[in-house]
């Protein structure tokens, strides 16, 4: 599982009231061995004390990625704050 250190903080706080199975955009800072940044799109799946787990349904490299090596999978599990959430996902 990711951990929220990851992620980029929000430009402005959201004030929608997040609940299990809302779809959300987070965006990462670069990772990886070949650092990219990816807009991932990620299903609520549990929320705990302002600390939420989330299922990948989508990922996105930002810019251009010189690998083929994905640091992100769909169907994998990230962890994040509600001040990581970029907007909501479609």
């Amino acid at each position: 599982m990711m951990n929220e250190d990851i992620f980029e903080q929000a430009p402005l706080p959201m004030l929608t009231r997040f609940q299990v199975g809302d779809k959300v955009k987070l965006l990462t800072f670069p990772v990886g061995v070949e650092p990219a940044s990816y807009q991932l799109d990620v299903a609520i799946r549990h929320i705990m004390d302002g600390e939420f787990e989330g299922e990948i349904l989508r990922v996105s490299p930002v810019g251009r990625v010189l690998t083929t090596h994905r640091h992100f999978e769909i169907g994998g599990f990230v962890e994040f704050h509600a001040a990581n959430i970029q907007g909501m996902a479609g």
